[in-house]
């Protein structure tokens, strides 16, 4: 390979990195900065594909994890379902639009060349979300924060999207702050971290007001705490949950409120009264479940969900474009196959994370989980940044293993 060449391609890895580093940041900066990040990495793709095409130096693709052709599978059969899909082709399209998050998993794996460079991004991770914690926090104390642009009430803290996702951002800083704990800083300096650990579970708990936060961190804390334990007392953890929300409910007002308003909803629901929020929750899942019922193979098709919602009978005008449940939509819009793929996805994440090393095997099966628990109440792969930390996450630990091992 000539000296040029080999000038060539450090300085494209080095755009490659940016770009999955940009993307590593922009979850945290908000949808406009992510479609950015995503240009870039399409950008970066093409240029190291000319490269690895010219030079015959592709990685192997054999180590490559099995989620990656479940991937390939699941969103192949979702364009499939253009042939028989119900809705519009603006809402078919916009549908394929959001599945599509999933696919960002590859570019992510394939730019990833070096343990370095899979290290470097996962820090630029931590460093955006640290600065949304403390702009979250700036925003509660009344403080100017020019670049936050939630419209929510500063008094919530939300700096970028909304009182789901953010919540939610916030835990997945912590899990990674706390499994990459080998490479906190040492001596006084050690602290620094174990504070901004502090300040992002007090965030979550005691300023935000989405309930998602509330059960993925107490799922984060409990795994924490599982790790630590020996297995012969693991099984003390199963109540931990329950525990850590009855304190919870004592000590947050806020979190006391939102578990409080769940109940009351619920039952309100059962009352025959819909008007509530989780009251619409619940319709959503009942009008899904009707159309499951109608085409359990192969579903209704992309995009297809609100507009079934509407014809079986749901009122509520300005409905979602899915029903706050991941595995529903999927049922709804794919069939059982396309549910299948999505659990097979989970699973095939799941048994790659078992490969890792101690650290990143925790960090994965921690973040694996708390997807598929989020899956129950909402739709996270579908969601706008949202999907894109998710499997940026996944694909950034694996490479790190990956690149390791090569």
């Amino acid at each position: 390979m000539h000296i040029s060449s080999v000038n060539w391609q450090h300085r494209w890895q080095s755009f490659a990195v940016f770009s999955v580093s940009f993307l590593a940041v922009s979850v945290s900066l908000g949808v406009a900065m992510v479609s950015i990040a995503k240009l870039l990495l399409l950008i970066a793709v093409v240029g190291q594909l000319v490269f690895d095409v010219k030079h015959r130096s592709f990685p192997s693709f054999k180590r490559w994890p099995s989620m990656t052709w479940w991937i390939l599978l699941a969103m192949g059969w979702i364009s499939l379902s253009f042939l028989w899909t119900e809705s519009s082709s603006a809402d078919a399209l916009a549908g394929w639009g959001r599945h599509s998050r999933i696919l960002w998993f590859i570019p992510v794996l394939y730019l990833l060349r070096s343990p370095e460079q899979s290290l470097l991004t996962l820090k630029w991770f931590l460093a955006g979300m640290v600065v949304m914690m403390l702009s979250s926090w700036a925003l509660v104390a009344g403080l100017p924060v020019p670049w936050a642009s939630a419209k929510e009430l500063p008094s919530l803290g939300i700096v970028h999207g909304s009182t789901l996702e953010q919540p939610v951002l916030l835990t997945f800083l912590a899990v990674v702050l706390w499994f990459m704990r080998a490479h906190w800083p040492q001596g006084h300096w050690r602290w620094v971290p174990i504070g901004i650990l502090l300040l992002t579970v007090l965030n979550v708990f005691f300023v935000m007001t989405g309930r998602s936060g509330f059960l993925v961190m107490l799922v984060f804390i409990s795994m924490a705490v599982w790790w630590q334990l020996p297995r012969r007392l693991r099984w003390l953890v199963l109540g931990l949950p329950f525990v850590l929300g009855a304190l919870m409910m004592v000590l947050s007002p806020r979190f006391e409120a939102q578990t409080t308003k769940v109940f009351h909803d619920v039952l309100s629901y059962q009352q025959g009264s819909i008007e509530t929020s989780q009251g619409q929750r619940l319709d959503y899942w009942h009008r899904s479940l009707l159309a499951v019922e109608e085409k359990p193979l192969m579903g209704h098709g992309v995009g297809s969900w609100r507009m079934n919602y509407h014809r079986l009978g749901g009122m509520q005008k300005d409905a979602p474009s899915n029903p706050h449940q991941q595995y529903l939509l999927w049922a709804v819009e794919s069939g059982l196959i396309g549910a299948v793929l999505l659990v097979g996805i989970l699973f095939f994440q799941l048994k790659a994370a078992l490969t890792l090393p101690e650290s990143s095997r925790q960090t994965l099966l921690t973040v694996t989980f708390i997807s598929a628990t989020m899956g129950l109440m909402n739709c996270p792969y579908f969601g706008a940044g949202m999907g894109e930390c998710l499997v940026f996450l996944a694909a950034s630990l694996l490479s790190l293993h990956q690149n390791q091992t090569d």
